[in-house]
């Protein structure tokens, strides 16, 4: 069937992803400042129980998209097909494909593509549900509610740790050295850091941070939201995350309150 691949793509893909409100749009914005490197500013969503024969997706037409599903023999193939017909109209560059609830179907895109790289964001989850109360498109409207998803994008991201084509990368640690941890990234994706990818005109060539959810990518990097929970939530809020995500937190070294 469509969702059961004969066989595994051979094509380099880089896939950001991780909890909703985690910084994955971040990550993909200075990923995507690289010289080979572009992503499609937008979400696939590809790899979801959705029916996705009634969307358009990577930004094709309805009729390129008609034709791809034609030609392709399931979900992996239609994906590789997409990938390199952008990627000839873009200079040859590496798609970056960015859909953060992925992570809760990285064992499937591990094994399907193996020649793929996994950037995965990790943010505490207090904080991020903090930023999703303001996301139109995160309906966990509470802390219970957004721990309970968190948890199972954190366990997904934990199932795969020791998976060499999987970089693990909190927020935290990137917001608070922007230089030293991208450097990493660009290292285990086998490129070269560009001071290019710190630039203003790069960020204002993001369409996204006109969006008031997406205000921060117009600003420099910072940590300033670090720790917001703290303000933000009450107490019960607070335990009532870690009633449900605990040990998740302390996983990726976040003190319990």
């Amino acid at each position: 069937s469509w969702r059961r691949p004969r066989k595994t793509s051979d094509h380099r893909i880089i896939f950001v992803v991780g909890a909703p409100r985690s910084g994955t749009t971040l990550m993909e914005r200075v990923l995507n400042s690289h010289s080979k490197l572009f992503s499609m500013q937008q979400e696939t969503g590809l790899i979801s129980l959705r029916n996705i024969f009634s969307r358009d997706h990577f930004g094709l037409s309805r009729e390129e998209n008609r034709q791809l599903f034609s030609e392709s023999s399931d979900i992996v193939d239609f994906f590789t097909r997409a990938a390199r017909l952008l990627e000839s109209r873009n200079e040859g560059r590496t798609l970056i494909e960015k859909t953060p609830q992925h992570v809760l179907h990285i064992g499937f895109l591990t094994r399907y593509f193996p020649n793929a790289r996994f950037v995965n964001v990790v943010r505490d989850g207090r904080d991020a549900y903090c930023s999703s109360r303001k996301h139109p498109n995160v309906r966990l409207n509470s802390p219970a509610i957004y721990a309970r998803y968190w948890k199972r994008c954190i366990d997904a991201g934990l199932s795969v740790k020791d998976d060499p084509i999987v970089h693990t990368v909190r927020y935290e640690d990137f917001t608070s050295d922007p230089q030293l941890h991208l450097a990493k990234v660009m290292a285990f994706l086998d490129l070269e850091l560009e001071s290019s990818q710190f630039e203003a005109t790069q960020v204002q060539a993001d369409a996204r941070s006109s969006f008031e959810r997406h205000q921060r990518l117009a600003q420099p990097i910072t940590s300033a939201t670090v720790g917001r929970w703290r303000d933000e939530l009450t107490n019960q809020q607070v335990q009532d995350f870690q009633a449900v995500a605990g040990s998740e937190l302390e996983a990726y070294g976040y003190e319990l309150a």
